[in-house]
């Protein structure tokens, strides 16, 4: 029986590190799939229409971590998120990321003067979202990870 046991715990301790959890994605092209999972997950506003501009997905990890950007139609900021999980609000400026991500050459969020604060989402989720306003609208940056 002891055998056993300490068998099971060392195929245990051994195989996790083989646990495959998923792709890592990057592109400036995101797909239909990679918006509406990012519609989900941030808490964005499904009538609004949105350019993508950069998507950038850590999914080989035990938690995802998903790196969006996009230029929304509106130019009212209540309109882009649901406002019932994302009070716009609060957010404050000027506003820079903690991680600039400067491997990613679209996540260009370095020396702009954002509006933007950290959103805590429901089941244990968070984003950072940083928003440039530029004469033709919006440029939206989110951060969104899960613990």
């Amino acid at each position: 029986m002891k055998w056993y046991l300490v068998t099971i715990l060392l195929l245990a301790v051994f195989c996790t590190g083989c646990l495959d959890f998923g792709e890592d994605e990057e592109t400036t092209s995101p797909t239909n799939a990679q918006v509406a999972r990012c519609r989900s997950e941030m808490y964005l506003n499904r009538s609004v229409q949105l350019t993508p501009l950069g998507y950038k997905l850590l999914g080989s990890g035990i938690d995802d971590a998903i790196w969006f950007k996009f230029k929304p139609e509106s130019t009212d900021l209540t309109e882009i998120f649901d406002n019932t999980v994302v009070d716009t609000f609060e957010f404050k400026s000027p506003f820079t990321f903690d991680h600039e991500m400067k491997d990613l050459q679209w996540w260009d969020v370095e020396g702009k003067t954002l509006l933007g604060g950290r959103v805590s989402l429901p089941n244990a989720r968070y984003m950072t979202v940083g928003i440039n306003k530029t004469e033709e609208g919006y440029v939206i940056y989110i951060m969104w990870h899960e613990t």
